[in-house]
């Protein structure tokens, strides 16, 4: 069996409202979100309104909606977060978080493939409430949902550690450079 996304998930398209005020608050923006679920950085900011449809939540999916569009499944957040305009938040309501991470992932792929003719490239709502989400067992979607995550965190850190070998190396060669023969072993 499958539903719609719009049956399984809120979906909430985020909105820039520049305004001054006397509050900065910790925004995340389109840019900071990276492929493979990196968040780079996060903004203060006091020239955006948020509003509690725009909060963060553990367990939300952001969605960059310009292209190149990422899912970024967010398994830890600091209080008070909110996402930025061009973002879109989906929380699960009937299906693993996790699990219908993986199905966005999947899919949302195909949805800007299928943009690609277009100025800017962005997903809208039809495309979003349209995605089909299979639904298993909730055993069954638990059990992917990790094996999804667990797989981006072990790519993550086999980056993380072909960056500190790199490094590494860099640091050998310019100290074989500069120390002179002495220190050749």
């Amino acid at each position: 069996m499958k539903k719609k996304l719009k049956d399984v998930a809120k979906i909430k398209f985020c909105l820039s409202q520049k305004v001054i005020s006397d509050e900065k608050h910790k925004i995340i923006t389109p840019i900071n979100l990276l492929e493979n679920n990196v968040i780079d950085n996060f903004v203060f900011d006091d020239r955006v309104r948020v509003n509690k449809d725009t909060k963060v939540h553990k367990g939300d999916i952001l969605i960059k909606r310009v292209s190149p569009s990422f899912v970024n499944y967010i398994d830890e957040i600091d209080e008070d977060t909110y996402a930025s305009g061009n973002l879109i938040i989906i929380s699960a309501v009937s299906v693993e978080s996790k699990y219908l991470a993986y199905i966005l992932n999947k899919e949302i792929s195909k949805i800007t493939q299928s943009l690609s003719g277009a100025k800017i490239p962005s997903i809208g709502r039809n495309d979003l409430e349209e995605i089909e989400v299979p639904i298993l067992s909730i055993k069954r979607q638990k059990a992917i949902g990790d094996l999804w995550h667990k797989s981006i965190e072990v790519y993550k850190l086999k980056t993380r550690l072909n960056e500190l070998e790199f490094i590494k190396v860099k640091g050998i060669l310019s100290e074989l450079v500069n120390g002179g023969e002495q220190n050749v072993n």
